[in-house]
């Protein structure tokens, strides 16, 4: 009797069973990723909310500019405001800060 056709098809068996784990882990680990990323966006969005009200003020109060509220409202209530001569503002928070770092351990191995 040939066990070889057997051993062909434990080996598939035993292999689609690892590439299975390998899809959940991955799964896993983007539906973290997506999690540590919004709460990063959304304690930033705390803390960038005094500069975006800043920004809609001298948006309005604009001498040179016929911006309406609702054109200085949609300019400011999503900008980022970087910092001059640098990248984008509070990422150094510690919900980013883990994000980041969760990012790093487990790179998208798809």
């Amino acid at each position: 009797m040939n066990k070889f056709p057997l051993l062909i098809g434990l080996f598939a068996l035993a292999m689609t069973a690892q590439v299975q784990a390998f899809q959940t882990e991955n799964e896993r680990n983007a539906a973290r990723q997506a999690e540590l990323d919004r709460a990063c966006e959304a304690a930033r969005a705390v803390n960038l909310a005094p500069f975006r009200q800043q920004a809609f003020v001298e948006c309005m109060n604009s001498d040179r500019s016929t911006d309406t509220a609702e054109d200085c409202k949609r300019k400011t209530e999503g900008a980022n405001l970087n910092i001059q001569g640098g990248g984008t503002r509070f990422y150094d928070l510690p919900a980013c800060v883990e994000a980041f770092e969760f990012r790093k351990a487990h790179p998208n191995r798809s």
